[in-house]
C-alpha cells in the first residue's frame, strides 16, 4: 500500500514542481483541497556531534585467548598500565555521523509534522554539508559546500568526523506530502494531499575545551599509512601536548574569570604543534625507476619520552594531524574567547 501511495502521490507532486502547490486528485473524489503555497517548513534546531567519542572496547568483550591491548602491556602481559602515567592506549576513537535512510531508503523517520490520519510520503532528498574557511590552513580546509541528492550523487550516509573541523555542518533536507486516503462512493480509493512539508536537519560538527584531549588521543591511534606509526610520533610530545589540552580545559572551566590565561594556554599549545610539525605530502616516496617505497621518510622517527623529541607531529594530506589540531584550536579560541582572525 505504502509503494502505491508513493507512486500516486510522486505524480502529483512533480506536476506541481518547483512550488510544490496542491491538492491533486489521483482518483476518486477530492477531499479537503489546499490552496497553492509554499511547503510548511521546519527546522529541527542544531544537533551537536563531536569529533571523537570514547572507545567502547574492553577485554570483557574479547574473545577468550585474545590479548587485551586498549592499554599498554607489561612484562606479565596483563592490565592497563597508563604510558608516561598519564592515559591508556586506546581510549578515544574517531566518531561518526550516521544517518538512517530507513529500509526503502526514502529517510522516511524525518518526516515528521503531518496531521494525524495522514501519511508522510517522501519525495525529495538533499544533504548539504558545509565547511568553513580555516584561516590557519586554508589549503586543507577551505571554505565549501557540497550538496548531495540521489538523483546525482546519492545520500552518503555514513560520514567519519576524526579529521572533520568543528563548524561543519551537515544539513538533511526532507521535502514531502501529508496523505491521506479514504473509500470513495464508487467503491474507488480517493488519495488526497492535505499538505506539504519540508523538514530541515541540522547536524554540526562540534568540539569543546574538555573534549581536545580526546582529538589527541584519538589521532595517537591514526596510522600513518602501512608505516604502523601514529602521526603524532613522539611520546614525550604526545604527553606534553595532552597536559595543554588539560590546561586549556581547566582555564575553560572557569571563565569568565580567566581569559587571559585561557588565551595563553591556547596559543601555547598552538606554538608547540606549529614548532614541532613535519608538513609533507606523504609518506612515501617515488625513486628515480618509479618504485614506491612506502614510509620511506620515517624508518628513524623513534618513540622517545625524553624532552628532546624525535620528530614530532607528521602532517600530510591524508592525515593533516597539525592542521587539524590547530583548526580546532582556533574555533574554540574564538568560540569561547571571541574573534581572533589574524
Amino acid at each position: 500500500m505504502r509503494k502505491l501511495l508513493f507512486a500516486a502521490v510522486a505524480v502529483a507532486i512533480v506536476a506541481l514542481q518547483p512550488r510544490l502547490a496542491l491538492a491533486q486528485r489521483i482518483a476518486g473524489p477530492i477531499k479537503s483541497p489546499v490552496a497553492a503555497t509554499l511547503p510548511v517548513t521546519t527546522s529541527y534546531g542544531t544537533i551537536n556531534v563531536l569529533e571523537v567519542i570514547p572507545a567502547t572496547a574492553t577485554s570483557a568483550g574479547l574473545p577468550t585467548g585474545i590479548q587485551d591491548t586498549t592499554g599498554c602491556l607489561i612484562a606479565t602481559g596483563a592490565g592497563r598500565v597508563a604510558p608516561n602515567g598519564v592515559n591508556p592506549t586506546i581510549t578515544f576513537v574517531g566518531n561518526v555521523l550516521c544517518l538512517d535512510p530507513g529500509p526503502d531508503g526514502t529517510f522516511a523517520s524525518y518526516a515528521t509534522g503531518c496531521p494525524a490520519g495522514t501519511t508522510p510520503v517522501v519525495q525529495g532528498i538533499k544533504l548539504i554539508k558545509t565547511e568553513k574557511l580555516s584561516p590557519k590552513c586554508p589549503d586543507v580546509y577551505p571554505a565549501a559546500t557540497f550538496t548531495q541528492t540521489p538523483a546525482t550523487t546519492g545520500i552518503r550516509t555514513w560520514w567519519t568526523l576524526k579529521h572533520t573541523p568543528c563548524e561543519t555542518t551537515f544539513q538533511l533536507r526532507v521535502e514531502f506530502a501529508c496523505v491521506e486516503t479514504t473509500p470513495g462512493a464508487d467503491g474507488r480509493t480517493a488519495i488526497v494531499v492535505t499538505g506539504v512539508r519540508e523538514n530541515y536537519w541540522n547536524f554540526k560538527v562540534t568540539l569543546t575545551a574538555a573534549t581536545l584531549p580526546w582529538v589527541l588521543q584519538a589521532l595517537h591511534v591514526e596510522p600513518l599509512g602501512v608505516c604502523e606509526m601514529p602521526c603524532i610520533t613522539d611520546e614525550g610530545l604526545y604527553t606534553l601536548l595532552l597536559t595543554q589540552a588539560g590546561t586549556i580545559a581547566t582555564q575553560a572551566a572557569a571563565l569568565p574569570g580567566s581569559v587571559l590565561a585561557l588565551n595563553t594556554a591556547i596559543d601555547t599549545m598552538e606554538a608547540t604543534i606549529v614548532a614541532r610539525c613535519f608538513f609533507t605530502l606523504a609518506v612515501w616516496q617515488v625513486n628515480a625507476s618509479g618504485v614506491i617505497l612506502p614510509c620511506a621518510n620515517v624508518p628513524t622517527w623513534g618513540n622517545y619520552t625524553i624532552p628532546a623529541f624525535t620528530w614530532g607531529i607528521v602532517d600530510t594530506l591524508e592525515n593533516p594531524c597539525c592542521c587539524k589540531l590547530i583548526t580546532d584550536l582556533y574555533w574554540l579560541k574564538q568560540t569561547l574567547i571571541g574573534n581572533n582572525d589574524p
